[in-house]
Order: C-alpha cells, then sequence, then structure tokens
C-alpha cells in the first residue's frame, strides 16, 4: 500500500535550491498520471519545481497561478502537453514552508472550474490540514537521509 504523502522536493535541495517543501498527495499523482503521458508528467513536475523556487508561489513570476476561493490552481497548456489543458491544485502549508499539491485535472476549456473538482479539492485540502492523510516531518526525513548514504527517503 502506497503512503497518502508523498515528498515531491525538498527546501535547500535542487538547482536552483527550492525555497518551498513539495507535498503531493497519491491521489493526485494517481490522478495525473490517468490522463498525461510519462513525458507530459514530467513537464508537470518541472513546473511544480520552478514554484517551489519562488518566494511566493501564490503569485508566480514564472507560472500561470490563480486563486480559487481558498486555495490555487497551476494553469498550464501546450508545449508538451500539446493540446491538453492542465490544472494543478495546491495550497500552502507555511509552518513547514511546504506547497501541497491537491489534485490534477484535465480541463477541456478554458471556463470555470467545475463545481465538482472544486468541491473535491477543498475537501482534500481539509482532510489534509485535519491530518487524515497524515504528517511529514521534514527533520526526520533529513536525519534519515544523513545516515543513509544511498539518499533514501522519500516521506
Amino acid at each position: 500500500m502506497s503512503k497518502a504523502l508523498k515528498i515531491g522536493v525538498r527546501r535547500g535541495h535542487g538547482d536552483p535550491e527550492f525555497i518551498w517543501n513539495v507535498i503531493v498527495l497519491d491521489l493526485a499523482h494517481n490522478e495525473a498520471v490517468k490522463f498525461l503521458t510519462p513525458e507530459q508528467y514530467s513537464h508537470e513536475v518541472q513546473q511544480v519545481q520552478c514554484l517551489a523556487c519562488e518566494k511566493d508561489p501564490t503569485h508566480s513570476v514564472t507560472q500561470t497561478v490563480e486563486s480559487v476561493e481558498d486555495f490555487y490552481e497551476l494553469k498550464d497548456k501546450g508545449g508538451p502537453l500539446g493540446r491538453i489543458n492542465v490544472r494543478i491544485f495546491f495550497d500552502l502549508d507555511k509552518p513547514i514552508q511546504a506547497i501541497v499539491i491537491l489534485g490534477a485535472i484535465f480541463k477541456g476549456n478554458n471556463g470555470a472550474m467545475p463545481v465538482g473538482d472544486k468541491k473535491r479539492m477543498k475537501r482534500r485540502k481539509r482532510k489534509y490540514f485535519a491530518g487524515d492523510f497524515g504528517t511529514i516531518d521534514f527533520a526526520k526525513v533529513k536525519a534519515a537521509n544523513s545516515e543513509d548514504m544511498r539518499g533514501g527517503s522519500e516521506g
């Protein structure tokens, strides 16, 4: 059985260095791989990594990010995505300086976010902050990685 939360990026790693941790709900990962090819998924990972390098990912200077009520959407289309219009939904967990990936959808048009998707992301956000998906202790992950010369733990 897979974990409900995974570490996508750790703050302080990368080149350029990541300012934010990235936590990915397993549900979000599973949604994305259902409609994205491996190349497209890799492209979206790079988009999120770019957000993790920004001082304020909710007001990105490199990506198109918009507020959707009390969470955010990263909008992307074209390039490696072809005709696919992708939305990656996230929120910030500021105490642990993390971008929390709540979900991903293939959006058929440029209109408003579908109500069902909005409700699902709001529910996931509520459950994440209530601890229903578990937690990640980045201090323990860092200590484990220091002891593990393979660079190991993913959360």
